[in-house]
């Protein structure tokens, strides 16, 4: 087995070739995990509150944001790899449990949080290729 002695300051360490290995292993396993990003930790751009759930299959065009008197008003189209009433279902637990109160319909999920509301509207033919509607607006 090789062994490595080094000085370091008024320390002497010493650090076997397996020691080395297993440490830097570690240290690789730490970078992983640290800097992964999973969807779970992403929000739809935009959309701070709003998670980037893996059932997005594409975010449509730059979400249009713009800030009013009674808060922020934002919009943008996406589009999902599930059904409509399943992304609503998905969404709708998703939210409620970032704090939100929601409620939904065939067409629409709908949730509010202190002073702002959220709509997720379904596309009106089942296109695979059509958008829903993500709007954030100030509750009224």
């Amino acid at each position: 087995m090789f062994t490595r002695n080094r000085p370091v300051g008024k320390l002497d360490i010493t650090m076997t070739s397996y020691g080395f290995h297993k440490c830097a292993a570690a240290c690789i396993a730490w970078l992983a995990v640290s800097f992964a990003g999973t969807a779970d930790d992403r929000f739809i751009d935009g959309f701070p509150d709003i998670p980037y759930l893996d059932i997005v299959s594409a975010v449509i065009g730059e979400p249009l944001v713009f800030d009013t008197a009674s808060g922020t008003v934002a919009e943008v189209g996406l589009q999902f790899s599930e059904p409509a009433a399943k992304v609503l279902l998905i969404y709708g637990e998703a939210l409620g449990g970032l704090g939100w109160t929601c409620t939904k319909t065939d067409l629409y999920l709908r949730c509010i949080r202190e002073q702002s509301l959220i709509q997720l509207t379904a596309p009106s033919s089942k296109s695979p290729n059509d958008s829903f509607i993500l709007r954030l607006e100030p509750r009224q």
